[in-house]
């Protein structure tokens, strides 16, 4: 048996009012660039902290929980070493030297 599979595209235009100067070229490239950094915090969020398998719904609770991994992966990424994210979450969590390392990393490269 064979399927024939039909792909139906929809064209949608976004119309957007800027007071930048520029051509739609260089807008549409710095609205890329930044979908680019949201999808690739998305992605690093959902491969070191599982946040998509998060039950986490009631309340306040998911919005603290994000703010928090949000900010234990900018801790992480302050640390020199080159081991993944989720690598380092996981020794801060086993190792209480290590997760005082990563605290006062940031104490020194905060000031």
């Amino acid at each position: 048996q064979y399927f024939t599979l039909l792909y139906f595209y929809k064209i949608v235009s976004k119309h957007t009012l800027s007071s930048a100067d520029g051509t739609s070229y260089s807008f549409n490239r710095n609205v890329r660039g930044h979908w680019s950094i949201e999808n690739n915090l998305h992605w690093q969020l959902d491969v070191s902290f599982r946040e998509d398998q998060s039950r986490i719904r009631k309340d306040n609770a998911p919005e603290n929980m994000s703010t928090l991994r949000k900010i234990t992966l900018q801790l992480l990424n302050l640390m020199p070493e080159k081991k993944s994210v989720k690598r380092k979450r996981k020794m801060a969590g086993w190792n209480d030297e290590y997760l005082m390392s990563v605290l006062q990393n940031c104490q020194i490269r905060c000031e």
